[in-house]
């Protein structure tokens, strides 16, 4: 039997449940950086790692190798026909994983027994007899939502995110928190009326009162969230870029604390654009936003996102 679940916490709990089998931690931030469509698994095991390397995040050759050995584990299994369970929790970060497995799944299919746990509360923070109510509760996956899996994955990398949008308008009930994952994630794209992603938005927004410590502000912004996606590391990343010269938004003030600048304030307040004073170029799954051209925006009133010129 494999379990496959999203990191190292999630390990340790399901092994101390002692419910026997391997256990395999899916480690990728996928909801950050490059995942493109046109590439091989080999290939795409080589943009991920750079990518997080160049984040100062892991060695890039130590986690290609990480990634190779994850994918070769699973591979292994759905040739042997071993026994699969997933381990996904209902956010962005889990939901993308899954999908990811999913898919090798269904361009690997063998003779393994493939369920689930789907859980809506974070698998660390869950007690012993949790964990083994939540294997007993395991529920069987079969085409169905391995098909949606796959098609939901080649939306994601696609270079035109308006696939999301057409998958969100089609049923998804096969995977229960694919829905409001994928809707988080567009939230993710530059705002028609700031340029500023959500992520971005909420923690600018909590330095609209004064500075604050970098772990008060994370916990502050994270408590906006109706399921926690963003990590410690990530969250740096973005008060990183959004503090990057020239024209920053925000700035370290002593002893570990932010505030805002003067432009922050004017972007926060919809008189300035973070995209035309701060530039951008981003990955968001297969979309590459590069400013002042190839910028697609999310408009939060309508609920839908607005494509660049000539898209």
């Amino acid at each position: 039997m494999l379990h496959v679940t999203n990191g190292d916490a999630a390990v340790e709990g399901i092994g101390a449940a002692q419910i026997g089998g391997d256990l395999l931690a899916w480690r990728d931030v996928l909801h950050e950086g490059p995942v493109p469509m046109g590439v091989t698994a080999a290939e795409l095991r080589t943009v991920r790692a750079g990518f997080l390397a160049r984040c100062g995040w892991a060695d890039e050759r130590e986690v290609l190798r990480q990634l190779a050995r994850r994918d070769q584990r699973l591979d292994k299994a759905i040739a042997a026909g071993e026994e699969i369970v997933l381990w996904f929790e209902h956010d962005l970060y889990d939901q993308l994983q899954l999908l990811q497995v999913l898919d090798r799944l269904a361009f690997q299919r063998g003779a393994a027994r493939v369920s689930a746990v789907f859980s809506g509360d974070y698998l660390a923070a869950q007690s012993t007899p949790e964990l083994v109510a939540l294997f007993a509760a395991a529920r069987e996956i079969g085409p169905l939502e391995i098909e949606l899996g796959r098609r939901a994955w080649a939306a994601f990398r696609s270079e035109d995110p308006r696939r999301i949008e057409e998958l969100l308008a089609g049923d998804l009930s096969a995977l229960p928190y694919l829905r409001p994952a994928l809707a988080r994630h567009l939230e993710q794209f530059p705002s028609t009326t700031d340029g500023l992603s959500r992520s971005e938005r909420q923690a600018l927004e909590e330095l609209a009162d004064g500075p604050l410590p970098a772990l008060e502000l994370f916990r502050a912004a994270q408590r906006r969230e109706q399921a926690h996606f963003v990590g410690d590391a990530v969250f740096e990343l973005y008060l990183a870029e959004l503090a990057r010269e020239p024209n920053p938004l925000v700035e370290q003030a002593g002893e570990g604390y932010w505030l805002l600048t003067a432009l922050g304030r004017a972007v926060l307040a919809g008189e300035e654009d973070r995209v035309a004073v701060r530039g951008l170029d981003r990955w968001l799954g297969g979309v590459r936003l590069l400013a002042p051209r190839r910028v697609w925006r999310w408009n939060p009133t309508a609920r839908r996102l607005k494509p660049p010129p000539g898209a």
